[in-house]
């Protein structure tokens, strides 16, 4: 399913601007199709948050088990998550998209965030943290879910029947979210082609540097902090290793699906890589489910690029909202469907940036999906290699 509704909005993404230079009244009689699109994902993005993070914290059985293998493992994953999206912030932010006179505030209304309001979630007055989450505030659903999944995990004797009423509610967010994301090739049509017959041509050439940017970023970090970390902290030869876990990247190149290359990853990881099977094998399934470098990535310079193209200028604290909304939704978002768009609601919503501009981006996503699914990949594999040789010493 993933794969055909991706190479739908692909499709759709296409069909946008033939339509919308030939046939611009069926694109402009289409608008309603993005505006009630926008709507419902607007109105369930609190509903995923809460469902999917406090399910992941309840359920993680990790904290069950020996040693010091459970806190590196996860001490890693959001380290490198929080670098990851930090460095794209960093090289980003010094890019050039292209032109920004697009004339879209006819298109688009950026909310502007009081970034103070949104960290005053970690007030001690509750009267703020309700009206946060009353007003339906991302950052403060995500403490809200952090909270109670923590709860759920401490308080041991109604543990079982809560993570069984979480994982039920879970599996109705995902399957909520499985119906609203058939809709997105006809929305992405209706928003990108009204858009198109707005702005002409000239965002395409701004889409074109996003997603060669992109994959430059991509290729960067993969090989620079990667090396680095395998080289300093593994003790293993950059060019040895990337030799050795090259058919785990091509196959989650190919495949988009981090779950789909695990086996292939386990199988590497212990036979040509030599790690220990009893660490490999729970700290990549842990990063399958935990581990979004890639995606982080594309987060971070995906709002960067709309920022940049609708002229909002963000502040370092709004680049530290970005950091925190992308690196919590990770924990719980890694098995939703279209996983970096789903979470793109969440950073954009959380910074100010209107939710009908994904659909901006939406088409080029199933190829900036293959690259950032390896690095994801990837990293799996360098924290294993890592906490094997701290484990091991």
């Amino acid at each position: 399913m993933h794969k055909k509704l991706s190479l739908l909005m692909l499709l759709s993404f296409l069909l946008a601007i033939i339509f919308s230079n030939y046939f611009p009244e069926i694109v402009i009689n289409s608008k309603f199709l993005g505006d009630y699109f926008i709507r419902l994902l607007k109105a369930f993005v609190p509903f995923l948050i809460f469902g999917t993070i406090t399910y992941s914290i309840a359920s993680f059985d990790a904290f069950s088990k020996i040693g010091k293998i459970v806190p590196l493992t996860l001490f890693f994953y959001i380290i490198s998550t929080l670098i990851a999206i930090t460095f794209a912030l960093l090289v980003g932010s010094y890019i050039d998209f292209g032109s920004t006179d697009f004339n879209l505030q006819g298109n688009f209304v950026s909310k502007q965030i009081d970034i103070g309001t949104s960290l005053s979630v970690l007030s001690v007055n509750p009267k703020d943290f309700v009206s946060l989450l009353l007003d339906a505030n991302p950052f403060a659903i995500m403490i809200f879910s952090i909270t109670i999944g923590m709860l759920c995990r401490i308080n041991s004797e109604y543990s079982n029947k809560t993570v069984y009423l979480l994982s039920k509610l879970n599996i109705l967010v995902i399957t909520f979210t499985n119906y609203i994301m058939l809709l997105a090739p006809l929305a992405i049509f209706s928003l990108l082609g009204n858009l198109l017959i707005q702005v002409e041509n000239e965002m395409i050439y701004s889409l074109l540097r996003f997603v060669i940017s992109s994959i430059i970023i991509f290729l960067l970090y993969l090989f620079l902090f990667y090396g680095s970390v395998v080289k300093y902290l593994g003790k293993v030869s950059p060019l040895a290793f990337f030799q050795k876990i090259k058919d785990p990247l091509l196959f989650a190149f190919f495949s988009s699906s981090s779950a789909a290359t695990m086996p292939l990853t386990l199988k590497v990881a212990e036979d040509d890589l030599k790690l220990n099977k009893e660490i490999s094998s729970f700290v990549i399934p842990i990063g399958v489910t935990v581990n979004m470098d890639g995606s982080a990535i594309y987060l971070g310079l995906a709002a960067l690029f709309v920022g940049q193209i609708l002229g909002i200028n963000f502040t370092y604290n709004e680049y530290l909202i970005i950091c925190l909304t992308a690196t919590i939704g990770s924990i719980g978002a890694a098995g939703v469907p279209s996983v970096a768009l789903v979470m793109m609601t969440i950073v954009f919503s959380s910074v100010g940036i209107p939710l009908e501009a994904i659909a901006i981006i939406a088409g080029v996503d199933r190829l900036l999906d293959m690259f950032r699914t390896s690095i994801n990949v990837a990293g799996d594999l360098t924290i294993s290699t890592v906490v094997n040789k701290i484990i091991n010493k």
